[in-house]
Parts: structure tokens; C-alpha cells; sequence
């Protein structure tokens, strides 16, 4: 806010999804109403990059951003600063937006700035955006202000129903351990099995504690549970929230979704499970995180095949974050197959590591084929490709995208006849 108070020009905030525009825009617009500074995201954005008439901050999707650019790079005037949220996250949309951005503002005043989780080289980043060393800071993993207990433990059994099963005592424990009346979220792999794996923590916690009450705190009442039960649409949550168990996905009626977490915040239910593709949108932290397990099942396009990938690190890094404790340390527990142990950890430790993933990307050979139509500019191709992360990091780690040499030109260009013949000769 104090940055655009001192200049007549606007701020563009650039977020990695729709749900981190709603983040943002949310603490921003409070703070709008004391400065007088106008704020504007989601769909009240029609126009991106056109000036505002008054002092203003535009929250936009990276998606919005590249979609200005989809047929010519318009003139932007007023800009001061770009900031880019969460650019840990950033994929080919993400990269190719900022990317045709810094090329628009090449010869304006326009200032990038970067907040990302910790990354293990941040200098290629900086080199892409033209931030200055002394305008660099960085922080390790460990680096936090609430201290950070991780606890590892690995599994031989192969992904499959049995194996959460196993993971169901070691993950009651993790919770029953916690500071008196802590709260947990456990990740697990996909919506389908989060009633399985409730059950299985019900039952663990039925065995060893010797309670009908499951995780219900013993100061909550059977009123109080009572009086929140009453309220649920749908009668089939009953057994899992009066056993002080909730959900959070968007399968769940929107109603129920915020009645859960209403009772996961008052302490009513102490655990909160949520499947790994809504580590971005839940809006909780908690003392202890767990994740059960960082494989999952990917369903192919044609519906069909079916394939066990690893979680990325960017979302183990992303639940290891809600891990937050007021008073004493937080503590996050990591399950996983005893293969994948010392890179999780190597990285969770040093920081992410970054690449660009331009090159195979569907989202680079659209916007070619949008933008320049049939006639396909190899130099023109090449310019814009210098300015992106790919343009530095082809230096820096050639071997990761098929080079030997440290030849910026030479690779781009080898880059570009790829693309230009994926787009003419196999369409």
C-alpha cells in the first residue's frame, strides 16, 4: 500500500490461481477501505493492463494475464510494480504471462517483485526479472518464525488400500501426541478415499483411546456436537463429525464445507482431512499436519489409463507451511515409500528447486499458433523467448533440457525449430 501512495501509477499482483487472487483480495480490499486505494480482482478485471483512473491495485489469475497476450503485445503505461505471488508455483501459463510482460515493459519504469516459498537457487529468478542482488532476500526452509518439528517416517508396503490402513496408527498417534486439544489436517491422495481413511482413524482411535467419542474434545458437550449435527445437509457426515472428524474438498455441499471448518476452528472436531488437490484452497492451519502418503493415482485423458505419480514439491511445501503452532513448536509428519525419503527431504530442507517447463508445454505452441497465425517468425519466436526463465535457466542447467553447452542462442534456437516444427508437421 505504501508504494503506490508515493507514486500516481498502479500495481499488478499476479497470482498463480483463482483461489490466491480470493487471498489476496480479501486482506486487500480491508485494507482499501482506510487508504482510499481502490482494488480490483477477479471479474470485475475486464481490462488487465489498462491504466486505471485512480490509484489502484489489479489482482489477476497468471491465465488472465497471457490471455492479454494472446494476438499482440499491447502498449502499458503507469505501471510501477508487478508483484508475483507464489512463484514456486510457477508453470508455462505462469512463466509465459510475466514473461511477454517484462517484454511489453521493457522501456518503462515498471518494477517485478517475487515472494515465492523457499526456493534452493533464487538467482535465476532474479536474473529473469532484472532484480539486483541487494534487492535479493532469501530464507531457508527452517528459516520461520514459529518453530518446526518434522517427523519422517518411511513404508515399504505398495500403494494400495492396505497401505493407509498401515498408516492409520502412526497417524493417530501423531495426533493424540499433539499439545492437549490440537487440531490436525491430514492430506491424503484424492476425495475417494477420505471416508476410508476417517473410518480407519476412527477405529484406531476407538482401540487405543477407549472412547466413544472419537476426537471430540473432552470439554465439547454432547450438546454442542448436538446442536452442529442439526445442521448438516447431508445425514451421511453425521458419523464422521460426531467422532470429531471433518472434510474439505469441493465435493462436499458448500454449506457442510463451511459448517466443518466453523467446527474445525471452534475446536469442536480435531481433525480435518483434505485430499492433496485442495492443499491449495483450504483456508486452515493447524498445530499438526499430516500427510498420508505422497503418491497418488492419475487418471489419463481418455479416462482410462490410470498411472501412480508422486506429489510435487511444491505441494508437500504447501502443506508443510499450515503446519502452525501459537505457543509451542508446530509439527508436520511426513509418511511416505522409503525410496522417495532423501529427496523429500533434501528438498524440504534446502529449498525447491526450479525449472522452467516451457519447451514441452501445449500452453507455448497455442500462444505461437495465436499469436502469429500461419506465419511462423523464427527470429521474432526467439526474441520473446529471451525473455523468460527458460532463457536462464538453459544456461544455468543445460543437461536439463537436452544441451551440453552453456549457449543461450544456440539452445533457444534449437528450441524454437522444435516447436515450429511440432506446430507445421503434426497437427
Amino acid at each position: 500500500m505504501n508504494t503506490l501512495q508515493a507514486t500516481d501509477g498502479w500495481i499488478l499482483i499476479v497470482a498463480p490461481s483463482k483461489v490466491a487472487v480470493l487471498e489476496l483480495s480479501t486482506g486487500l480490499h480491508y485494507g482499501s477501505q482506510l487508504t482510499g486505494i481502490s482494488v480490483q480482482s477477479g471479474r470485475d478485471v475486464q481490462h488487465v493492463l489498462s491504466r486505471p483512473p485512480s490509484r489502484t491495485i489489479r489482482i489477476v489469475t497468471a491465465r488472465q494475464l497471457l490471455d492479454v497476450f494472446s494476438t499482440k503485445i499491447p502498449q502499458v503505461t503507469g505501471l510501477r510494480l508487478v508483484l508475483c505471488e507464489g512463484l514456486e508455483q510457477l508453470d508455462p501459463i505462469y512463466e509465459l504471462g510475466i514473461s511477454l510482460l517484462r517484454l511489453a515493459t521493457q522501456s518503462t519504469p515498471t518494477r517485478f517483485l517475487v515472494i515465492s516459498a523457499s526456493l534452493h537457487d533464487a538467482s535465476d529468478i532474479s536474473k529473469w526479472l532484472d532484480i539486483n542482488d541487494q534487492g535479493k532476500t532469501t530464507f531457508r526452509p527452517k528459516d520461520r518464525d514459529q518453530s518446526l518439528v518434522v517427523s519422517k517416517k518411511t513404508f515399504t508396503v505398495p500403494y494400495s488400500a492396505s497401505l493407509f490402513k498401515t498408516m492409520a496408527r502412526p497417524a493417530h498417534r501423531a495426533i493424540q501426541h499433539a499439545p492437549q486439544g490440537s487440531s490436525a489436517l491430514v492430506f491424503i491422495p484424492s476425495r475417494g478415499q477420505c471416508r476410508t481413511i476417517a473410518q480407519d482413524l476412527i477405529t484406531q482411535c476407538t482401540l487405543e483411546m477407549e472412547t466413544a467419542r472419537g476426537y471430540i474434545p473432552d470439554h465439547v458437550s454432547d450438546d454442542v456436537v448436538g446442536d452442529y449435527a442439526a445442521r448438516f445437509r447431508d445425514f451421511s457426515l453425521l458419523d464422521f463429525i460426531t467422532k470429531g472428524v471433518g472434510f474439505f474438498h469441493p465435493g462436499i455441499d458448500k454449506a457442510d464445507r463451511i459448517l466443518m471448518l466453523d467446527m474445525f476452528s471452534e475446536g469442536v472436531i480435531r481433525v480435518l482431512i483434505v485430499p492433496k488437490d485442495s492443499c491449495w484452497s483450504v483456508p486452515v492451519r493447524a498445530p499438526v499436519v499430516i500427510v498420508m502418503g505422497t503418491q497418488y493415482v492419475h487418471v489419463g485423458e481418455d479416462g482410462a489409463s490410470r498411472q501412480i505419480k508422486d506429489y510435487s514439491l511444491t505441494e508437500l511445501v504447501r502443506m508443510q507451511s499450515l503446519a502452525v503452532q501459537q505457543s509451542d513448536n508446530g509439527h508436520f509428519y511426513l509418511f511416505c515409500q522409503a525410496e522417495a525419503l532423501e529427496t523429500y527431504s533434501r528438498f524440504l530442507d534446502d529449498g525447491l528447486p526450479l525449472e522452467s517447463l516451457l519447451p514441452e508445454s501445449r500452453t507455448l505452441r497455442d500462444w505461437i499458433k495465436s499469436f502469429f497465425g500461419a506465419k511462423l517468425d523464427k527470429q521474432h519466436i526467439m526474441d520473446v523467448l529471451s525473455f523468460t526463465f527458460l532463457a536462464q535457466r538453459v544456461v544455468s542447467n543445460p543437461s536439463y533440457y537436452g544441451f551440453k553447452l552453456r549457449n543461450q542462442e544456440e539452445s533457444l534456437s534449437a528450441i524454437v525449430d522444435q516447436l515450429v516444427e511440432a506446430i507445421t508437421g503434426k497437427e
